[in-house]
């Protein structure tokens, strides 16, 4: 795990900055010259700008499985309640477990929501009754299966480029199409290279190969595989008080099977959806949004009832704090201070090759 010093006083990011946010999350991994080429700066200043704000925890590039990888484990929601001088010991203690994805502290309702990933149906009930239930101050577990993730927060994009600027750095990067198939299972070298980029998925070959142990031929061509097969997820992230949508909501909700795929279809292409997930139990549609205020809370239901009047809105709450978020653990201003990556594997039997 690392960890990184961030400076008490909120770092805010200059246009210039946010541009080059924006360039790395349609283009992860592209090059300094590419991106200064786009946003018409030079190498040097695009590179030195970015080390600036990703060292103060702000913005940084990161990587996981795809939707499609994590589509063929098994995922879940966890609501966890607390006795009220242990909740936030419990929180971190979830978010320092590498099979937790997010982890977060909502306002009511429910104490801790946790969004969880093990290898497969066993390792979430060993996750949720041997460990989350056991932990000191826990009172009450709920749990909801994922049945299919519909929207990442991966497709999530600051508004900070023109689309001729979007447009060519796609060209000039040669981003690829999104997969829908699913990815086959990963060997432990696979595994042990995804989660060496979740700390910083721009380290260049060499460093990755240094890292793993392993020849640079034998990375790239990994690191090649994993990307053609829409194995791994390239995520540019940025602390969500300087976005402009500092608010996360979230929503239960109920719709009819018979239109749940239309329903979902219509929640996906709004702009402030970040998480669309069919689930199971008495509701089976969770949706995470990010919003300007509070006050848009409402707005955002109105225009769900509006769009999609066969929904029906159970339980809707608030998030106080995002203590966990594809594996960083994050200030109290939403800046990364601690990886740990997400590992669904980390409970391999004795002996198993896995990643340390």
């Amino acid at each position: 795990m690392e960890s990184l010093d961030v400076k008490d006083s909120a770092a805010e990011l200059d246009e210039t900055d946010l541009a080059i946010t924006h360039a790395l999350q349609i283009a992860p991994r592209a090059s300094w010259t590419t991106v200064g080429e786009v946003l018409g700066l030079s190498a040097v200043t695009a590179a030195r700008r970015w080390n600036r704000i990703s060292r103060q925890g702000t913005a940084w590039v990161t990587a996981t499985g795809s939707p499609a990888l994590w589509g063929s484990l098994c995922n879940a929601f966890i609501d966890v309640d607390c006795e009220p001088s242990e909740r936030g010991r419990v929180a971190l203690a979830l978010a320092r477990d590498p099979r937790t994805k997010s982890v977060m502290e909502l306002a009511s309702g429910r104490d801790i929501h946790v969004n969880v990933i093990t290898r497969d149906l066993p390792g979430l009930s060993r996750f949720v009754l041997d460990h989350v239930s056991r932990l000191p101050g826990v009172v009450r577990v709920n749990t909801q299966v994922t049945t299919r993730i519909l929207t990442a927060g991966n497709d999530w994009r600051l508004d900070a480029l023109p689309r001729a600027q979007r447009s060519r750095l796609q060209s000039l990067a040669g981003e690829a199409a999104p997969r829908t198939a699913a990815p086959g299972p990963l060997d432990a070298p696979d595994r042990e290279l995804l989660l060496a980029l979740a700390e910083d998925a721009r380290l260049p070959v060499t460093d990755l190969a240094e890292r793993l142990d392993s020849s640079q031929t034998a990375v790239r061509r990994r690191l090649a595989r994993l990307e053609r097969t829409g194995a791994v997820a390239f995520r540019g992230e940025v602390a969500q008080h300087i976005t402009g949508w500092p608010v996360t909501s979230l929503l239960w909700a109920r719709v009819p099977v018979g239109r749940r795929r239309q329903v979902c279809e219509r929640l996906g292409r709004m702009p402030d959806v970040r998480l669309l997930t069919a689930t199971s139990g008495e509701t089976n549609v969770l949706l995470s949004a990010w919003l300007h205020s509070v006050d848009s809370v409402l707005d955002l239901e109105d225009r769900i009832s509006a769009e999609c009047p066969e929904l029906e809105i159970a339980d809707h709450g608030i998030v106080l704090r995002t203590v966990k978020r594809q594996g960083w653990i994050l200030d109290s201003l939403g800046r990364r201070t601690e990886c740990v990556p997400i590992d669904p594997w980390c409970d391999l039997p004795e002996g198993a090759a896995r990643f340390h």
